[in-house]
């Protein structure tokens, strides 16, 4: 645990409210604590997977007793967590119910024609979260533009309700077919369930997506039940520790939008926090980008590397999101997983962190991961009990790690094991030494990284020699200067706390809602107010949640959008409105921008084609007014020099000085190569490679 001290000292504490960001990684668990006056408390401790919100707990207890700090004065707690994405992947979910329109039962299961793998004609689909045998059919039938064609059957609703009361099925999912348009069966089929089975929780797509497309929209509704339970129970258990503690604090959970909600609000959209963790660190990374308008970040964390990008207004967003499915490389297979619908930041993700297993395949071919040692027992190094060799291991074999200083000497390594595991299980079997062989690990680490990189900015059409890349995480800092290296990269920013950056942006975040409502018509004959209306609808509940959240109209911050496409096409473009009112010539301008944002994006238009409004998109942010602006550590006064051979991927070793990294005074400038060791990350600066710390205490890199 490390304390970053004020000026003035411990005692300013007692006089600020305190923000706590806590984030569960695979190996780690992370917290981050400020007050207004930039006091930073930061603290790591082992993540506990069998029940993660002990770990949670934990950094807590240890933030009010090892540094006193008062839990009355905790006014804020922002909590991320991958529970959603590890129980979909495990299939550690309650039974769920499916309800939907007589003749549709089988939807989850046909899904879409899209195949994960194209000529593969024995392909395996994931099993539906929701067996045929707890999907249930209703007599009813609106049509497509919202007229009842058949009145709903609430007699058989009823017995229906009651069959799934009797089977003790405690979470239900509702898709009726066009329920987007005219959710008024689905509705009625809610209010039965409530008066039936009033324990059950219970998902109405009407509500959570009234959206098109029948498979995606039930998808993510079933997805949505499924978690209901799990995070219903979770969070509530972290609210009564932090109240055992003494902390009462309100309680919002970041979402894969990268806005944060109130918990009791998440707890009912579960759904929509499955990237939670990952996207705060993007967050904070922008955050501390030196202005930079284009950046790509890096965050390594123990099982995973995630690389995000920054252009122009923001992040890049998908609505195409699948959890569960499949890696090939760093691309998602798809059509391998559960499509979620939720806007997620669009970060691609690679199975490499310091956890992961190097191994040698009968081939005698050397292999980095996917499958990682995590919290339990670890790495090799940690003493734990592991004694499969991993990244971590290779690194300290490597002179990259210090075995005496990894969260400020908490986490003692031993170099013996890792020189033991990397020896018997990678450098024997490929007859080298334990050196060459370490170094190989690195090299494949270093290159399944870059390939994540390439994927979110080249096969993106964006060129990464232009960008800022913003590393951070445990282990991203350790790998930043060769990966940009490979790319070109000439600017690399490492944020101050970088290993707990996730827990950073929690801090940074702010809160969002985005809503969506499909009205398919051509943009030619649309009526712009009804297009309003709709809008209004959206924002006026998403204003009313943000109300909940502290925040005040003021400082509500609207963004809309119209999804649109031409006639023909099955997918849409989102086309941000310049006007706060829908007018007809608003309507104008956005079709003429979906032109000119279609021929940039796939390299043709089609000026005289009709173009069709599909969709209305709503963001809608607020400013609590308690963002806080973390800066970082203040320094304290130099050691003893101190030095240590590391060897970087050409397979050299060089003598290399260590600095610690609450040493380095604001605007000190130095150069590679050097190591610069953290709390919670260590950062390796190769040869001819210069570096500053900036006005941020960030460490500005030039390669």
């Amino acid at each position: 645990m490390c304390k970053i001290p004020l000026k003035a000292g411990k005692e300013m504490v007692a006089k600020n409210e305190i923000r706590v960001g806590i984030d569960i990684g695979g190996t780690f668990t992370d917290l981050v604590a400020a007050d207004g006056k930039h006091s930073l408390w930061r603290i790591k401790v082992l993540t506990t997977p069998t029940d993660p919100s002990i770990g949670a707990l934990e950094a807590v207890r240890r933030l009010l007793e090892k540094d006193a700090v008062d839990p009355r004065l905790v006014r804020v707690v922002i909590h991320a967590t991958t529970l959603a994405s590890n129980a979909l992947l495990t299939g550690t979910i309650p039974k769920t119910a499916l309800v939907t329109t007589s003749g549709f039962r089988d939807v989850l299961e046909i899904g879409r024609q899209n195949r994960p793998e194209l000529y593969n004609l024995q392909v395996e689909r994931l099993p539906p979260l929701v067996p045929r045998r707890y999907r249930f059919e209703v007599q009813e039938r609106i049509t497509y533009d919202g007229r009842v064609l058949e009145p709903l059957d609430t007699s058989q609703t009823v017995r229906v309700a009651r069959r799934i009361r009797r089977l003790g099925i405690e979470t239900i999912a509702v898709c009726l077919l066009h329920s987007y348009t005219n959710p008024k069966h689905e509705k009625r089929v809610g209010e039965i369930f409530r008066r039936e089975y009033p324990g059950a929780g219970l998902s109405l797509s009407s509500e959570l997506l009234p959206e098109f497309r029948e498979y995606e929209r039930m998808s993510t509704t079933v997805v949505n039940a499924c978690l209901q339970p799990l995070f219903a129970v979770y969070l509530k258990k972290i609210e009564d520790g932090l109240e055992e503690l003494g902390v009462r604090a309100t309680f919002f959970v970041m979402q894969s939008n990268s806005g944060t909600v109130l918990s009791h609000q998440a707890s009912l959209e579960p759904a929509r926090l499955i990237e939670s963790g990952p996207v705060a660190g993007a967050v904070a990374s922008k955050f501390y980008a030196g202005g930079s308008e284009s950046i790509v970040s890096l965050d390594v964390g123990g099982t995973t590397s995630k690389a995000g990008v920054w252009s122009g207004r923001g992040f890049e967003v998908t609505n195409e999101y699948e959890v569960g499915g499949r890696l090939h490389g760093s691309r998602r297979v798809e059509g391998s997983g559960y499509p979620v619908k939720f806007p997620v930041v669009d970060l691609v993700e690679v199975g490499i962190g310091g956890g992961s297993i190097a191994w040698v395949d009968d081939a005698l071919v050397l292999h980095v991961g996917p499958q990682s040692a995590g919290a339990s027992p670890g790495p090799a190094c940690y003493g734990r009990g592991g004694k499969l060799p991993t990244l971590t291991d290779a690194s300290l074999v490597l002179g990259r790690l210090s075995p005496s200083f990894l969260l400020g000497g908490d986490l003692p390594l031993k170099p013996g094991l890792a020189y033991a595991a990397v020896a018997e299980l990678v450098a024997k079997r490929l007859r080298m030494q334990v050196l060459d062989g370490a170094v190989g690990v690195l090299r494949i680490a270093v290159a399944k990284i870059v390939e994540a990189l390439r994927a979110a900015t080249v096969e993106k059409g964006l060129d990464p020699r232009k960008m800022t890349l913003v590393a951070f995480g445990g282990a991203g800092p350790m790998f930043a200067c060769e990966v940009a290296e490979q790319l070109e990269i000439e600017k690399i920013v490492v944020p101050p706390a970088a290993g707990l950056l996730s827990s950073l942006g929690l801090l940074l975040a702010e809160p969002l809602h985005d809503s969506v409502r499909t009205v398919l018509n051509d943009a030619e004959n649309v009526n712009p107010r009804e297009l309003d209306s709709a809008f209004g609808r959206m924002e006026g509940r998403a204003v009313d949640l943000l109300r909940k959240e502290g925040v005040k109209q003021r400082n509500v911050k609207y963004q809309r959008f119209l999804e649109m496409r031409y006639q023909g096409q099955s997918y849409e473009l989102p086309i941000p409105l310049l006007e706060r009112i829908v007018t007809r010539g608003a309507v104008r301008s956005a079709v003429r921008d979906f032109h000119r944002i279609h021929q940039t994006k796939y390299g043709y238009s089609q000026l005289g084609k009709l173009v069709e409004i599909v969709n209305v998109r709503s963001n809608c942010r607020g400013k609590a007014g308690t963002i806080a602006r973390v800066m970082g550590t203040l320094a304290r006064e130099e050691g003893l020099p101190k030095s240590r051979r590391v060897w970087f991927t050409d397979g050299h070793g060089i003598e290399c000085q260590v600095l610690q990294r609450d040493t380095l005074r604001l605007g000190i400038k130095g150069k590679g190569p050097c190591v610069i060791e953290d709390y919670d990350s260590t950062l390796v600066i190769p040869p001819r490679a210069r570096y500053v710390i900036d006005r941020n205490r960030s460490t500005l890199i030039a390669i």
